[in-house]
């Protein structure tokens, strides 16, 4: 790509359906060159209004920009673009690793060992490649949300470019949800104590993580500790057992008891597997786990194809003049061809405060502590609802802090609706934190060329019978019971004619303790259409008295004090006993969420 001051860019929409103002598709145009997709990554507004914040991202973005190596995410430039700052960087045409953990959490050994291997020669080369100041550039923020697996099966490392501005805590430690992805150095100096072994360490926690499937130390009633002094769970008994040598020696506490260096914890890898899986073969096995016509790859692909669509559109020619019986008409105008603005590199006039109005994907939510006494039952009061707030993006309500994860058809919607629980929360200093009210999720439909349906309430009347029923498949990972307006319908997958308009699912699985739903909307049409929803899932820790019975979802935990639970998003209950005292609460838990409850003794 030649200097960025020569490129234009035609933004195309969300690169994830359904997450507003997260990162964006766009398309790169640069005269001799065919369009090119790329991803547009809005700078936060406390970062490009803070003039050394900003400093330090141009600075490393620079520094970034010349990285070339198949297993990192490349960096383009940093630019102004419609008055705001953004990072450019390459599409990759896949999905985070996470999206694959959730839905394969436990590898086959030979996979996850692709993974970590392609991980540490990515991270190896930037720490030879280093900072201008001769220093090993390290990382420190491996996990899966910054690793990308593209559907070809290459496994790239993102996030360089503006590692220094990530969100932070006031003394500098990494926020509480990126907290169980640390070493132990992290915890206790910040990002200034990282090292080439804080990666080897995080590259030993992807690995365990990819063959456990569980997030690591996510079962520790104390995260923080458990990562200074307690070893990772051992693996499950399939997995070979060097792999947990490897694992150990990668996350020693000491820095200098692990791996020298990125290439050498990969090597151990590779003595282990013998011959690493090709990236063919990697994507035939992620083609078996994330569809190749999947909604989402495919209202990707859409945008694109779109997009270029309308840069090779002719003009509408001139039209014939009338019969000469009467004054000609003057022909209309030709239509006007696709405007872009051209983007131009730092440094430039930085927008206003008021201009920012687009943010990098925000941090995993805070946990949030729920206090109360310990007494007998009682209803709770019910917590006021704050006003919903509005995204750019969306002309209905922004996705509020329930983390709902749509997925959007060219011939419908997905709407999420998430209850409230009725709770006192406050956060660490026990100050209040006021809770959303329920919420309806709305997203623009990805093809602009099709009207989207005029908002209707739930429960209208349906279209007339003469209006005939869509063919409706409904996929849910994981396979749940579903309900659809009330009506049980059996186990997902489901095909099922549905009337034009507005649906609730209702999904379920007693065995998983999950119950949570879903607003579509179903256009009509003749073609079939395809609802790919996947549920998410947070977790819970409890606090109670030692000895006090705990219960959840009518499951016995057992005595307190019991590890933190890991359940999926939905509708949950929480009841704590000791001698005739009863706590209970009822809860709504959002995908990826870690809520903290303390029940307390109340004084005789």
């Amino acid at each position: 790509m030649t200097p960025m001051s020569q490129v234009r860019y035609q933004l195309l929409g969300p690169l994830i359906p359904g997450e507003g103002t997260r990162p964006s598709l766009a398309l790169a145009l640069e005269a001799g060159s065919p369009p090119l997709p790329v991803v547009v990554v809005w700078a936060p507004a406390e970062v490009a209004q803070d003039a050394m914040m900003l400093a330090r991202l141009q600075k490393e973005t620079e520094r970034a920009v010349v990285f070339e190596h198949p297993h990192i995410l490349r960096v383009h430039g940093l630019v102004t673009l419609e008055g705001k700052v953004a990072r450019v960087t390459e599409y990759a045409d896949g999905e985070p690793l996470r999206h694959v953990l959730d839905v394969s959490p436990r590898l086959p050994p030979p996979f996850a060992a692709l993974i970590a291997a392609d991980v540490a020669m990515g991270v190896h080369y930037a720490h030879v490649a280093g900072n201008d100041d001769g220093t090993p550039f390290v990382h420190a923020d491996l996990r899966p949300e910054t690793i990308m697996v593209s559907f070809e099966g290459v496994v790239k490392v993102s996030g360089y470019g503006a590692l220094s501005v990530a969100p932070r805590e006031g003394n500098g430690r990494r926020v509480r949800n990126r907290r169980l992805y640390s070493a132990p150095e992290q915890l206790m100096g910040g990002r200034e104590a990282s090292s080439i072994p804080t990666d080897v360490f995080l590259l030993g926690l992807l690995l365990h993580e990819c063959l456990s499937g569980r997030k690591p130390f996510q079962d520790s009633i104390d995260p923080d500790k458990a990562i200074l002094s307690r070893p990772l769970p051992p693996l499950p008994e399939e997995v070979p057992l060097p792999f947990n040598e490897v694992i150990r020696r990668a996350t020693a506490k000491r820095a200098k008891e692990r791996y020298p260096s990125a290439l050498a914890f990969r090597e151990a890898l590779v003595a282990i597997v013998g011959e690493l899986p090709t990236p063919t073969a990697f994507s035939e096995f992620l083609a078996r786990q994330i569809p190749r016509d999947g909604e989402t790859r495919r209202a990707r692909r859409a945008m694109i194809d779109k997009g270029i669509a309308e840069l090779t559109r002719p003009a509408t020619p001139p039209a014939p003049a009338p019969a000469p019986v009467v004054e000609a008409a003057p022909p209309p105008a030709p239509e006007p061809v696709p405007r872009f603005e051209a983007a131009s590199v730092l440094p430039t006039p930085l927008p206003t405060a008021a201009a920012i109005e687009v943010r990098l994907p925000p941090p995993l939510p805070e946990p949030i502590p729920v206090t109360g006494p310990l007494v007998p039952a009682a209803v709770m009061p019910p917590v006021a609802p704050p006003p919903s707030r509005r995204s750019r993006f969306m002309p209905s309500a922004l996705i509020s802090a329930v983390g709902a994860v749509l997925f959007v058809s060219a011939v419908g919607l997905i709407w999420s609706i998430r209850g409230r629980p009725e709770l006192s929360v406050t956060d660490d200093t026990g100050a209040p934190v006021d809770i959303a009210a329920p919420v309806l999720i709305v997203e623009e439909p990805i093809d602009a060329g099709v009207p989207a349906p005029a908002p209707t309430k739930v429960g209208a009347a349906a279209p007339a019978a003469t209006v005939p029923s869509t063919p409706v498949e409904i996929l849910v990972n994981p396979d749940v019971a579903i309900a659809i307006d009330g009506r049980n319908m059996g186990h997902t997958p489901l095909q099922v004619p549905l009337s034009p308009g507005r649906h609730m699912l209702t999904f379920t699985d007693e065995a998983k303790g999950l119950r949570t739903a879903r607003l579509i909307d179903v256009r009509a049409t003749t073609e079939k259409v395809t609802f790919n929803i996947r549920l998410t899932m947070g977790s819970v820790l409890i606090h109670a008295p030692t000895g006090a019975q705990v219960t959840l979802d009518g499951r016995q935990l057992g005595k307190a004090p019991v590890v933190e639970q890991t359940m999926f998003e939905g509708e949950h209950s929480l009841r704590v006993t000791q001698d005739d005292a009863v706590w209970e609460r009822d809860f709504v838990l959002t995908g990826e969420q870690r809520l903290v409850f303390t029940a307390d003794i109340v004084g005789e």
